[in-house]
């Protein structure tokens, strides 16, 4: 895989309805299972899931009994959502929004930066923050936001690395480099559906500003909340180590 020049809005098109078929949209159930057990919620809880995509979260989280709203930026995955919604039975909202322009005032008990949630995908620093000031906004006293992010320690030793993710539908090729001097991970992504049917897709783009727990914690403390834990893939509390690709961080709202 070349390559590819990553556009500085390319979050704006970089989620094209094939990637609901990604390798981790098989994953819903046990990552709903790993968020919660993080979290330990009582169950009845307003939740937020940003990026929300296709919207599988959410409708999980439905299904369990909690109230949910999801955002994300693209109409196409929302339609798709909504959908899924419908035929299931759920009531879930969701809203098209750039999360930057959310203005939830202390509405929720929970939010979720799941898969990324949009952590890091803007056009620079300054931007990026204004997502910790949405989550900290929209969250109530003592609520908790839980993001999966990938690892800027494992980025720094093991990148560049090119590897591939086989799910149900789809094998995913991944294409990773580090931008140390900007602290961003780069690269692409090509989904390729298998089956009866193969057939490979344009490399997508992407782009994210990484943060060390340190900096996250110390973004937290300038909008009021606090970096309460760390975990690791398995859902235990563990500092991040660098053997380590993603990261889990519990963020929370002051009391």
């Amino acid at each position: 895989m070349t390559a590819v020049e990553v556009p500085p809005d390319w979050y704006r098109s970089g989620f094209p309805p094939e990637t609901a078929e990604m390798p981790w949209a098989d994953r819903t159930e046990a990552e709903v299972d790993r968020a919660l057990a993080m979290l330990k919620p009582q169950g009845s809880e307003r939740v937020l899931d940003l990026a929300c995509g296709i919207g599988r979260h959410s409708l999980e989280l439905r299904q369990r009994g909690f109230e949910v709203v999801g955002v994300d930026i693209s109409a196409e995955l929302l339609e798709m959502a909504e959908r899924a919604a419908e035929q299931q039975s759920l009531d879930v909202s969701f809203v098209q929004a750039d999360l930057r322009e959310l203005d939830f005032r202390d509405e929720f008990d929970l939010v979720l930066s799941l898969n990324d949630g949009a952590v890091g995908y803007f056009e620079s620093d300054e931007e990026n923050y204004r997502t910790f000031e949405v989550v900290a906004r929209a969250l109530r006293e003592g609520g908790g936001h839980l993001m999966q992010l990938p690892n800027v320690l494992h980025a720094e030793r093991h990148l560049p690395q090119k590897t591939w993710i086989a799910g149900e539908a789809t094998v995913e090729l991944i294409d990773h480099r580090w931008n140390g001097q900007d602290r961003y991970i780069e690269g692409a992504t090509v989904p390729i559906r298998i089956g009866e049917v193969f057939e490979k897709f344009e490399p997508i783009p992407f782009r994210q500003r990484l943060y060390s727990t340190e900096e996250l914690a110390s973004i937290y403390e300038s909008v009021g909340m606090r970096l309460a834990n760390t975990f690791s893939g398995s859902g235990k509390p563990r500092k991040p180590k660098d053997s380590q690709y993603e990261i889990f961080v519990e963020g929370r709202a002051q009391l």
